[in-house]
């Protein structure tokens, strides 16, 4: 099982975390942080949510990290990143689409939890091999 956890957009992988490197306590104090502030609620998809759950923040918080990722701004998509791979344990990938609709620009992102098969990866088999 990989410990790594990729973030794509628009099938890009652009963020990679990787479970096994510790988290240091200061960063893991400022996602606490996070969560505080974000229990004091937030908008998401233009409804106003009062003491959100963890699905609510994720959404809020993977809506944040692609807005990072637009503008270029690195650090914050890392922090946000961080923020999804600690806070989801299971998470193995979150995928970011953007959706061109008429009424504007939507952002999708999907996380998925089970394990990651690589696209296009192929299997390697040799026909000479009988099974037994």
């Amino acid at each position: 099982m990989s410990d790594k956890v990729g973030f794509l957009l628009e099938g890009q992988e652009v963020l990679t975390y990787d479970r096994s490197q510790v988290l240091p306590d200061k960063q893991r104090e400022y996602l606490d942080i996070i969560d505080a502030q974000m229990n004091e609620g937030f908008v998401l998809s233009d409804q106003k949510v009062e003491n959100p759950n963890l699905q609510q923040k994720t959404q809020f918080v993977a809506l944040n990290l692609v807005q990072a990722l637009l503008k270029e701004d690195d650090n914050t998509a890392i922090i946000m990143f961080t923020y999804l791979v600690n806070r989801m344990p299971e998470l193995k990938q979150a995928k970011a689409k953007t959706k061109t609709s008429e009424s504007g620009d939507q952002i999708g992102v999907e996380f998925v939890f089970d394990e990651v098969k690589a696209e296009g990866q192929k299997i390697e088999f040799r026909p000479d091999h009988k099974l037994h």
